[in-house]
Protein backbone atom coordinates (compact mmCIF):
# COMPACT_ATOMS: atom_id res chain seq x y z
CA UNK A 1 0.00 0.00 0.00
CA UNK A 2 1.30 3.21 -1.33
CA UNK A 3 1.40 6.63 0.83
CA UNK A 4 -1.81 8.02 -1.02
CA UNK A 5 -3.66 4.86 -0.39
CA UNK A 6 -2.70 5.19 2.96
CA UNK A 7 -3.58 8.63 3.43
CA UNK A 8 -7.19 7.62 2.06
CA UNK A 9 -7.14 4.76 4.40
CA UNK A 10 -7.24 7.05 7.13
CA UNK A 11 -9.23 10.10 6.32
CA UNK A 12 -11.89 6.75 5.49
CA UNK A 13 -11.47 5.62 9.28
CA UNK A 14 -11.52 8.73 10.66
CA UNK A 15 -14.89 9.78 9.03
CA UNK A 16 -16.32 6.65 10.41
CA UNK A 17 -15.14 6.77 13.18
CA UNK A 18 -17.57 9.63 14.20
CA UNK A 19 -20.92 8.14 13.84
CA UNK A 20 -22.72 6.92 16.98
CA UNK A 21 -23.67 3.10 17.73
CA UNK A 22 -27.29 2.52 17.33
CA UNK A 23 -30.00 1.41 20.23
CA UNK A 24 -31.24 -1.93 19.93
CA UNK A 25 -34.69 0.16 19.14
CA UNK A 26 -33.27 2.43 16.75
CA UNK A 27 -32.29 -0.87 14.47
CA UNK A 28 -35.86 -1.94 14.78
CA UNK A 29 -37.45 1.14 13.21
CA UNK A 30 -34.60 1.65 11.02
CA UNK A 31 -35.19 -2.23 9.62
CA UNK A 32 -39.24 -1.48 9.38
CA UNK A 33 -38.14 1.35 7.26
CA UNK A 34 -35.97 -0.73 5.11
CA UNK A 35 -38.58 -3.24 4.25
CA UNK A 36 -40.78 -0.27 3.01
CA UNK A 37 -38.28 0.46 0.61
CA UNK A 38 -36.63 3.79 2.38
CA UNK A 39 -32.96 3.92 1.20
CA UNK A 40 -31.78 6.60 3.75
CA UNK A 41 -32.44 3.82 6.41
CA UNK A 42 -30.77 1.36 4.55
CA UNK A 43 -27.30 4.22 4.71
CA UNK A 44 -28.30 5.08 8.32
CA UNK A 45 -28.18 1.39 9.46
CA UNK A 46 -24.97 0.42 7.15
CA UNK A 47 -23.22 3.73 7.95
CA UNK A 48 -23.72 2.83 11.86
CA UNK A 49 -21.75 -0.35 11.38
CA UNK A 50 -18.72 0.08 8.86
CA UNK A 51 -16.28 0.23 12.05
CA UNK A 52 -17.67 -3.34 12.61
CA UNK A 53 -16.42 -4.01 8.76
CA UNK A 54 -13.20 -2.76 9.61
CA UNK A 55 -12.19 -4.71 12.16
CA UNK A 56 -13.56 -8.06 10.62
CA UNK A 57 -11.49 -7.26 7.49
CA UNK A 58 -8.60 -6.14 9.70
CA UNK A 59 -8.78 -10.13 10.48
CA UNK A 60 -8.12 -11.32 6.97
CA UNK A 61 -4.97 -9.14 6.26
CA UNK A 62 -2.04 -10.96 5.02
CA UNK A 63 -3.97 -13.31 2.52
CA UNK A 64 -3.09 -11.54 -0.71
CA UNK A 65 -6.14 -8.61 -0.85
CA UNK A 66 -5.58 -5.12 0.39
CA UNK A 67 -7.35 -4.09 3.18
CA UNK A 68 -9.16 -1.32 1.86
CA UNK A 69 -10.25 -4.04 -0.90
CA UNK A 70 -11.05 -6.57 2.07
CA UNK A 71 -13.32 -2.89 3.59
CA UNK A 72 -14.78 -2.34 0.61
CA UNK A 73 -15.85 -6.84 0.30
CA UNK A 74 -17.28 -6.22 3.79
CA UNK A 75 -18.84 -3.51 3.32
CA UNK A 76 -20.85 -5.34 -0.07
CA UNK A 77 -21.97 -8.05 2.59
CA UNK A 78 -22.97 -5.01 4.89
CA UNK A 79 -25.57 -3.82 2.77
CA UNK A 80 -26.85 -7.60 1.81
CA UNK A 81 -27.19 -8.21 5.36
CA UNK A 82 -29.30 -4.74 5.73
CA UNK A 83 -31.93 -6.01 3.31
CA UNK A 84 -32.40 -8.75 5.03
CA UNK A 85 -32.39 -7.87 8.44
CA UNK A 86 -34.98 -9.19 10.58
CA UNK A 87 -35.02 -7.95 14.05
CA UNK A 88 -38.22 -10.02 15.05
CA UNK A 89 -36.14 -12.75 14.99
CA UNK A 90 -34.48 -11.83 18.22
CA UNK A 91 -30.39 -10.43 17.05
CA UNK A 92 -29.15 -7.33 17.25
CA UNK A 93 -28.09 -6.41 13.44
CA UNK A 94 -24.46 -7.01 13.94
CA UNK A 95 -24.52 -10.57 15.17
CA UNK A 96 -27.13 -10.83 12.05
CA UNK A 97 -24.50 -9.07 9.87
CA UNK A 98 -21.62 -10.69 10.97
CA UNK A 99 -21.82 -14.04 8.60
CA UNK A 100 -22.93 -12.13 5.27
CA UNK A 101 -19.36 -9.75 6.20
CA UNK A 102 -16.94 -13.09 6.14
CA UNK A 103 -18.71 -14.44 3.69
CA UNK A 104 -18.30 -11.98 1.05
CA UNK A 105 -14.39 -11.18 2.15
CA UNK A 106 -13.48 -14.66 2.43
CA UNK A 107 -14.89 -15.60 -1.42
CA UNK A 108 -12.71 -12.89 -2.49
CA UNK A 109 -10.17 -13.94 -0.96
CA UNK A 110 -10.67 -17.70 -2.10
CA UNK A 111 -11.03 -16.25 -5.70
CA UNK A 112 -8.11 -14.50 -5.30
CA UNK A 113 -6.55 -17.54 -3.75
CA UNK A 114 -7.28 -19.51 -6.96
CA UNK A 115 -5.80 -17.43 -9.27
CA UNK A 116 -2.48 -17.86 -11.03
CA UNK A 117 -1.42 -14.19 -10.72
CA UNK A 118 -1.84 -12.29 -7.96
CA UNK A 119 -4.46 -9.30 -8.54
CA UNK A 120 -6.53 -7.00 -6.64
CA UNK A 121 -10.04 -7.87 -5.97
CA UNK A 122 -10.49 -4.45 -8.26
CA UNK A 123 -8.56 -6.21 -11.12
CA UNK A 124 -10.49 -6.99 -13.92
CA UNK A 125 -11.50 -11.60 -14.55
CA UNK A 126 -10.93 -12.14 -18.30
CA UNK A 127 -14.47 -13.41 -19.02
CA UNK A 128 -14.20 -12.90 -23.27
CA UNK A 129 -13.59 -10.47 -25.74
CA UNK A 130 -16.06 -7.80 -25.05
CA UNK A 131 -16.56 -7.85 -20.94
CA UNK A 132 -13.94 -8.16 -17.85
CA UNK A 133 -15.43 -7.77 -14.58
CA UNK A 134 -13.93 -7.90 -10.59
CA UNK A 135 -13.70 -10.35 -7.68
CA UNK A 136 -16.83 -8.15 -6.45
CA UNK A 137 -19.13 -10.07 -8.66
CA UNK A 138 -19.58 -12.77 -6.34
CA UNK A 139 -21.54 -15.64 -7.06
CA UNK A 140 -23.40 -17.65 -4.80
CA UNK A 141 -22.08 -21.34 -5.88
CA UNK A 142 -18.26 -20.98 -6.47
CA UNK A 143 -18.62 -24.48 -7.92
CA UNK A 144 -20.80 -23.52 -10.65
CA UNK A 145 -19.61 -24.49 -14.32
CA UNK A 146 -17.68 -21.58 -15.90
CA UNK A 147 -20.79 -21.06 -18.42
CA UNK A 148 -23.08 -20.68 -15.81
CA UNK A 149 -21.02 -17.74 -14.33
CA UNK A 150 -20.48 -16.51 -17.83
CA UNK A 151 -24.50 -16.35 -18.69
CA UNK A 152 -24.81 -14.47 -15.14
CA UNK A 153 -22.52 -12.23 -16.03
CA UNK A 154 -23.79 -10.97 -18.73
CA UNK A 155 -26.82 -10.80 -16.87
CA UNK A 156 -25.57 -8.27 -14.75
CA UNK A 157 -24.78 -5.78 -17.14
CA UNK A 158 -27.98 -6.07 -18.73
CA UNK A 159 -29.70 -5.30 -15.21
CA UNK A 160 -26.88 -2.39 -14.89
CA UNK A 161 -28.35 -1.23 -17.85
CA UNK A 162 -31.81 -1.25 -17.53
CA UNK A 163 -31.41 1.56 -14.00
CA UNK A 164 -28.23 2.68 -14.68
CA UNK A 165 -30.47 5.89 -15.53
CA UNK A 166 -31.08 6.73 -11.57
CA UNK A 167 -27.63 7.17 -11.13
CA UNK A 168 -26.30 10.91 -11.35
CA UNK A 169 -23.88 11.14 -14.00
CA UNK A 170 -20.43 11.10 -11.70
CA UNK A 171 -21.67 7.65 -10.50
CA UNK A 172 -22.61 6.72 -13.93
CA UNK A 173 -19.16 6.97 -15.17
CA UNK A 174 -17.86 5.30 -12.43
CA UNK A 175 -20.17 2.39 -12.62
CA UNK A 176 -19.62 2.31 -16.51
CA UNK A 177 -15.56 1.96 -15.67
CA UNK A 178 -15.95 -0.32 -12.65
CA UNK A 179 -17.82 -3.17 -14.43
CA UNK A 180 -16.88 -2.23 -18.17
CA UNK A 181 -20.23 -1.38 -19.59
CA UNK A 182 -19.42 0.51 -22.91
CA UNK A 183 -16.69 0.64 -22.47
CA UNK A 184 -13.00 -0.86 -21.09
CA UNK A 185 -13.10 -2.33 -17.50
CA UNK A 186 -10.76 -0.02 -15.20
CA UNK A 187 -9.44 -0.53 -11.50
CA UNK A 188 -10.44 1.61 -8.80
CA UNK A 189 -6.95 3.83 -9.05
CA UNK A 190 -7.48 4.10 -12.86
CA UNK A 191 -10.80 5.60 -12.95
CA UNK A 192 -9.26 7.63 -9.82
CA UNK A 193 -6.66 9.11 -12.31
CA UNK A 194 -9.21 9.35 -15.60
CA UNK A 195 -11.49 11.30 -13.46
CA UNK A 196 -9.51 13.10 -11.01
CA UNK A 197 -10.34 12.22 -7.64
CA UNK A 198 -8.96 10.33 -4.74
CA UNK A 199 -9.34 6.24 -5.33
CA UNK A 200 -11.24 6.36 -1.85
CA UNK A 201 -13.70 8.84 -3.70
CA UNK A 202 -13.67 6.56 -6.00
CA UNK A 203 -15.01 3.46 -3.88
CA UNK A 204 -17.20 5.64 -1.80
CA UNK A 205 -19.31 6.57 -5.27
CA UNK A 206 -19.42 3.40 -6.39
CA UNK A 207 -20.48 1.86 -3.04
CA UNK A 208 -23.24 4.49 -3.07
CA UNK A 209 -24.09 3.87 -6.62
CA UNK A 210 -24.24 0.12 -5.58
CA UNK A 211 -26.89 0.74 -3.04
CA UNK A 212 -29.04 3.09 -5.96
CA UNK A 213 -28.78 0.31 -8.38
CA UNK A 214 -30.04 -2.48 -6.26
CA UNK A 215 -32.86 -0.20 -4.65
CA UNK A 216 -33.99 0.43 -7.80
CA UNK A 217 -33.62 -3.24 -9.70
CA UNK A 218 -34.84 -5.74 -7.21
CA UNK A 219 -32.70 -8.33 -9.64
CA UNK A 220 -29.65 -6.95 -8.67
CA UNK A 221 -29.37 -8.32 -4.70
CA UNK A 222 -28.46 -11.77 -6.39
CA UNK A 223 -25.95 -10.60 -9.17
CA UNK A 224 -23.96 -7.61 -7.42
Amino acid sequence: MDKTDIKSLNAYMSEISEGELLTDEQEKILAEQIQKGNKYALDELTSANLRYVVKVAKQYTGRGVALEDLISEGNIGLMRAAEKFDPARGKRFVTFAAPFIRKSIEEAIDKQEGSSQPISVDEPIPLGSQNNFSLLNVLEDKDAPRADQHTEQEALILELKKVIDVLDEREQTVIKYFFGIECDHLTMAEIATTMGIKRERVRQIRDKAVRKLRKANSNLPELL
